[in-house]
């Protein structure tokens, strides 16, 4: 699906696999060969029913407390 809504936009088939994983900002970088500092990793959290996401580069962690003040309300990682 995502290849397809790629190519209808008109974006070219970026989509890479890799044979190890990259579950891990450390292990995306050693992946594609750059600093962990250089990904962004996203990260889904939950406010009541409420899906958050949040984009972060590679070597930060994420201030819960402060995404629940931008929200509104409690986060939590979903189970």
């Amino acid at each position: 699906r995502v290849r397809g809504a790629l190519k209808d936009a008109g974006h070219a088939d970026t989509i890479v696999t890799f044979p190890a994983s990259t579950r891990t900002a450390a292990e995306a970088a050693a992946a594609v060969g750059c600093a962990v500092a250089q990904i962004a990793k996203s990260l889904v959290f939950r406010a009541g029913e409420r899906p958050v996401l949040v984009i972060a580069s590679g070597t930060n962690r994420v201030d819960t407390g402060k995404v629940a003040d931008l929200v509104g309300a409690a986060v939590e990682r979903p189970d």
